[in-house]
């Protein structure tokens, strides 16, 4: 696949988001197989084509993610949600520019993410919305300089994406008219229920 950056992808981090619980799951959800293949790599496959370099969130099985040839990012503030994965990969990046993706999320493509870069200007987040506002802030863009605010956030307790946001240069971009989007690009395998969803697509 061959896309133009704006941005020399080595000047991009790739950050896979694998660090939850996946207590719903009932497995690691990193490491599910979903079509014969572990939930990480389609995230690492995705983010590969625009990054340079790339770093794994991840909490436990460092060992089975280091598989992938990619440095392993346990959580600094531990059991906050993802923004606790963001902020220690953002921590770890040398490349202002970063993308951020779930592994959860095996439909995302890397079109998506490619125009999201396109829309970063002078933007600290940019995140993919579409049906009436909805966002998706584990598929974006974020930027190293808002780590010293989102720590400060965390450091206030507060662990909500939105309310972060509000904090910081954000700006929401409409996919949901682009020929790459589809009403399952951002479906979620949280349960098994939508891992037999998935598969059935």
């Amino acid at each position: 696949m061959l896309l133009h950056l704006m941005i020399d992808k080595e000047e991009i981090t790739g950050i896979v988001l694998a660090g939850g619980k996946s207590s719903r799951l009932g497995q690691e959800k990193g490491l599910c197989l979903f079509r014969n293949i572990e939930l990480v790599s389609y995230a690492i496959d995705t983010l590969k084509p625009l990054c340079g370099s790339m770093l794994v969130s991840a909490n436990r099985y460092h060992k089975k993610y280091s598989v992938y040839g990619y440095p392993v990012i346990a959580d600094e503030f531990e059991n906050i949600g993802p923004m606790g994965g963001i902020l220690s990969c953002l921590k770890h990046s040398h490349t202002r520019h970063n993308l951020v993706l779930s592994c959860d999320t095996p439909f995302v493509n890397t079109e998506l993410l490619h125009y999201l870069l396109k829309h970063i200007e002078n933007f600290q987040v940019v995140v993919p919305s579409h049906e009436t506002f909805l966002i998706e802030p584990l598929s974006a863009y974020y930027s190293t300089n808002i780590i010293e605010k989102m720590e400060e956030t965390i450091n206030n307790g507060n662990y909500k994406m939105m309310e972060f946001f509000k904090e910081v240069g954000f700006m929401p971009v409409c996919v949901d008219k682009l020929p790459f989007y589809s009403d399952s690009v951002f479906l979620n395998i949280n349960t098994p229920c939508d891992l037999q969803k998935a598969i059935c697509l």
